[in-house]
């Protein structure tokens, strides 16, 4: 991770803190390389599949690194200079209780507090879907390809990591990050105070603005760079299933909605399925499906996407442009999904990620003629 910035964490009673810390006490002596190898080795060898296989080093090296206040890139140099540092024994209980829970499954996000995305810290909580990296590939097309000045929406923001990076790469670009959560909306709040300016106020109330009411959700006057941040994205309390924006209003519509069908769903990792929020994963929320089609959304992960295919076509300006996320496995039924609604389009491209898969779709809205 980049910045750093520490958060409180509990110690949940019942954690086998103990049992991680007697290796730890045992590398001790040998200074710090030692027990971030150690670390790394009691993850790997954890019996369950998503705490082996999730970057055990990269996992200790965070810990380690919370665990002695300092930056990650900090404690990278202080290896690479004084290998055989000592760690302190508060230190190595601190990060005992971190690998256990990380042991236990709790994601590394949720126990950190944050996770890197685009190279910067955004705050996270169970509230929200973990940014991941695949997102960032969504992302780095809408800077590419947005217009100058462009103002855009993003629908269904969670942590907020799309919008903001936007604003936080482009200055010219503004925008509103839209969430039906108030407290995912209120971690987005967060995040757009902590990258593009100022510092939220000690009580932590949310920024958000209630679109349909018009009314701010925070009860304290912003100072002037909270008012700078939340002009340049403004977090907005909002089901983007019923009709949010005006007619050609906008001239990017991004979006990272929930995809996972309930079967898929079903069969996630505990990780996932237990510790995020099903509603950012399934398409489960929203006023602006009936009953039929919220079944029908739920069944093929597709009943967020249905909408906001539509609604894209009805907001955006002539030229506009349109990216949103999607699973592996649906690139051809989204592009179907833009087929009864094809005068509109000039282009609808599905794009693979890293991995070679079907992973976003970028749609062009016809030019004036």
């Amino acid at each position: 991770m980049s910045d750093h910035n520490p958060t409180t964490f509990p110690v949940t009673a019942g954690q086998d803190t103990a049992a991680a810390l007697v290796p730890l006490s045992a590398a001790a002596p040998r200074g710090l390389r030692a027990v971030v190898r150690v670390a790394a080795a009691y993850l790997a060898a954890s019996p369950s599949p998503s705490v082996r296989d999730d970057a055990p080093r990269l996992t200790a090296e965070l810990f380690v690194a919370r665990a002695l206040d300092l930056p990650r890139q900090d404690l990278l140099l202080r290896l690479a200079l004084h290998p055989a540092a000592s760690v302190s024994h508060d230190a190595l209980t601190t990060i005992a209780a971190l690998l256990a829970r990380r042991a236990a499954g709790e994601p590394t996000a949720h126990i950190l507090g944050e996770r890197e995305f685009y190279g910067r810290d955004f705050r996270v909580t169970p509230a929200t879907l973990i940014p991941r990296p695949e997102t960032e590939l969504l992302v780095e097309t809408a800077l590419s390809l947005a217009p100058r000045g462009a103002r855009f929406a993003d629908c269904g923001t969670g942590t907020g990591c799309i919008a903001v990076t936007l604003c936080a790469e482009r200055d010219d670009l503004c925008g509103m990050a839209c969430d039906i959560s108030p407290d995912a909306l209120a971690v987005a709040a967060r995040n757009v105070v902590t990258h593009l300016g100022g510092a939220m106020g000690p009580d932590g109330a949310c920024p958000g603005q209630n679109a349909a009411h018009g009314a701010t959700t925070d009860q304290n006057a912003p100072d002037a760079a909270r008012r700078v941040a939340f002009r340049r994205c403004q977090p907005v309390l909002a089901d983007f299933t019923r009709p949010l924006f005006r007619h050609g209003s906008l001239d990017l519509l991004v979006s990272n909605p929930p995809y996972v069908s309930e079967a898929e769903h079903a069969g996630l990792t505990p990780e996932v399925r237990d510790r995020e929020p099903r509603t950012a994963l399934v398409p489960c929320v929203g006023q602006g499906m009936d009953g039929a089609a919220a079944a029908q959304g739920r069944a093929d992960g597709l009943g967020h996407a249905r909408i906001l295919v539509a609604e894209a076509g009805r907001v955006l300006r002539p030229g506009g442009l349109f990216l949103m996320e999607f699973g592996c496995a649906q690139g051809q039924a989204v592009a179907d999904l833009f087929t009864p609604h094809a005068s509109l389009w000039a282009v609808v491209d599905i794009r693979r990620d890293l991995a070679g898969l079907d992973r976003y779709v970028v749609a062009r809205r016809e030019p004036c003629k």
